[in-house]
C-alpha cells in the first residue's frame, strides 16, 4: 500500500539526527502528525507519536483476534482425520498445565 506524505513531513536521516529533540518535541506537541525519514533516497522509517501508535498496535490486535475468531467459527464442528485432544498432545508431549 503506498501512502502519500506532505512535503513537511519527509525528513533526511541526517537532519532527524541533528535535531532529534525538536522533531520529538514536534511529534509529542501535534505540530507533526508524522515523520519519514529518507536516507540515500529511500524511506527508512516513519516516526510517529506515541499515542498514534498504541493506537495501531491496538488496532492490528483487534484484527488479529478477529482472524483467529472467524477461523475458530469456521472449524467448529468439523472433523478433521489427525485431530487429537489436547490432554492426549499435553500427555505425548510431556507437558503439565
Amino acid at each position: 500500500m503506498a501512502v502519500a506524505y506532505e512535503k513537511d513531513e519527509i525528513l533526511s536521516a541526517s537532519r532527524v539526527a541533528r535535531s532529534f529533540g525538536q522533531v520529538l518535541a514536534d511529534l509529542s506537541g501535534k505540530r507533526r502528525r508524522r515523520v519519514a525519514v529518507v536516507k540515500n533516497n529511500h524511506l527508512e522509517a516513519i516516526l510517529l507519536p506515541i499515542e498514534d501508535y498504541e493506537a495501531m498496535a491496538e488496532a492490528l490486535a483487534i484484527l488479529e483476534h478477529l482472524e483467529i475468531y472467524r477461523l475458530v467459527q469456521e472449524r467448529k464442528g468439523k472433523k478433521h482425520r489427525n485431530a487429537i485432544s489436547l490432554d492426549a498432545f499435553l500427555k505425548e508431549q510431556r507437558l503439565a498445565i
